[in-house]
């Protein structure tokens, strides 16, 4: 990872939601890298007790507060415990979130506001806590991680789709409300090689194969360099940008999602 990170962000505070695996833990680990210390955050304690571990392995701080992001109990709790550790936060990244695929008949009221809640509001929900501690610092880095579901429709996506353009909106919004003292972009992420997508490949090596060739660079993108560009704008080398969402993609201009649902008849 080194050869990819040149910015550095010593001695600044970093809370990561999701990461205790994939997108999440290349993010906590790119951070630690580039000379933050880390709270690493997500529902499974033995997961972000390994990245955590990883980013102590860098001489850097690292915890790990186990939680559901969609519990505001929870999240009060993570900042709290990022305080009384570290006395301060300065980049928070909301990483957390999923989806069910399901299309509109078949999807209930209840998986919708989940998958709103999971992907959204949970990052209202934090950056609002945090916000406070951000402005009474004089600075402070939010990034949100979106997906380009947000701006491509594909069925069996939309409540992902509508929860990721929310974020979107809720990325400028932010920025908007919280300039000059805090900049807030997101990184609208194409497919990126996590544990559950190479597990999807191994079941079936042509979903990986479509999902090359639908992709304008033919190929899937890395948790690492998903990590270093949010790095990037959490640096001073970004620090002219506030309410971007910057895409990460591999340039894709329609859907590259090898799987539709059957037409409606």
């Amino acid at each position: 990872m080194s050869s990819l990170l040149k910015v550095q962000l010593p001695n600044k505070v970093a809370i990561v939601t999701g990461a205790g695996m994939g997108v999440g833990e290349g993010i906590a680990k790119a951070l630690g890298e580039a000379g933050a210390d880390v709270v690493c955050n997500a529902r499974t304690q033995s997961d972000i007790d390994r990245t955590a571990a990883a980013i102590r392995e860098m001489g850097r701080r690292a915890i790990a507060v186990a939680g559901d992001v969609t519990k505001p109990a929870d999240l009060d709790q993570l900042v709290a415990r990022t305080i009384k550790e570290f006395g301060r936060v300065d980049i928070l990244v909301n990483n957390a979130g999923g989806t069910i695929f399901n299309g509109l008949l078949d999807i209930s009221d209840d998986e919708f506001g989940f998958i709103f809640d999971w992907n959204t509001r949970s990052a209202f929900m934090l950056s609002r806590r945090v916000a406070p501690y951000m402005i009474k610092q004089g600075d402070g880095v939010i990034i949100n991680i979106s997906s380009a579901a947000g701006h491509l429709t594909a069925r069996g996506m939309m409540a992902y789709g509508v929860a990721k353009a929310g974020l979107d909106y809720l990325t400028k919004s932010l920025a908007d409300e919280l300039a000059p003292r805090v900049r807030v972009n997101a990184i609208a992420l194409g497919a990126i090689m996590t544990p559950a997508l190479e597990r999807m490949i191994q079941q079936d090596v042509g979903y990986g194969e479509t999902l090359k060739q639908k992709t304008p660079l033919r190929s899937i993108g890395a948790t690492d360099k998903v990590g270093a560009t949010v790095a990037f704008l959490c640096s001073p080398a970004a620090d002219y940008m506030t309410g971007a969402v910057v895409r990460y993609d591999g340039g894709l201009q329609d859907t590259n999602l090898p799987f539709r649902l059957p037409d409606l008849e």
